[in-house]
């Protein structure tokens, strides 16, 4: 289920990317390789119609976010000059590590740890504060008989 729902935002992305690669200037057109738009093609979503405003800016489309994604991949790999792609790579690097930054805070093994082994011996004192007795006792049945026949002769004493 979850997968013909990627698969079919997938489908109509691409009817966007279509959409907005059309839009290009022919020379910048020509720098995606016809294999590209090819498979653009032969794997959208026929039904889909995408409506635009060829007079607003790109930035003002409301495309979605898997079509943001592949723009910026075939504008990364096929538009882009060479300062731009240093650029995204050192944005993407940057990210990256931001995340990994993230990521080594929130499961830090010290802490982790450190909470786990204050949290136990919080609980286990909690609990030997309520189960006071050390040892349970219990009675043999010898006992239990002895106990049963003095009760006998205490009443008809």
């Amino acid at each position: 289920m979850m997968n013909d729902v990627r698969f079919n935002n997938y489908r109509m992305a691409l009817v966007e990317v279509e959409a907005v690669l059309n839009c290009l200037e022919h020379d910048d057109y020509c720098k995606i390789p016809k294999e590209i738009i090819d498979a653009i093609n032969k794997n959208k979503d026929e039904c889909y119609i995408l409506e635009y405003d060829e007079n607003l800016d790109f930035k003002d489309w409301s495309l979605m976010p898997e079509t943001k994604a592949l723009l910026y991949n075939l504008f990364k790999k096929y538009l882009a000059t060479n300062e731009q792609k240093q650029y995204f790579v050192e944005k993407e690097r940057l990210e990256i590590y931001q995340l990994e930054k993230e990521k080594s805070k929130k499961y830090n093994q010290n802490e982790v740890f450190k909470n786990k082994k204050t949290q136990k011996t919080e609980e286990k004192f909690i609990e030997n504060k309520e189960n006071v007795s050390l040892i349970e006792y219990k009675e043999t049945y010898f006992t239990q008989v002895k106990k049963f026949i003095i009760k006998l002769l205490h009443i008809k004493c």
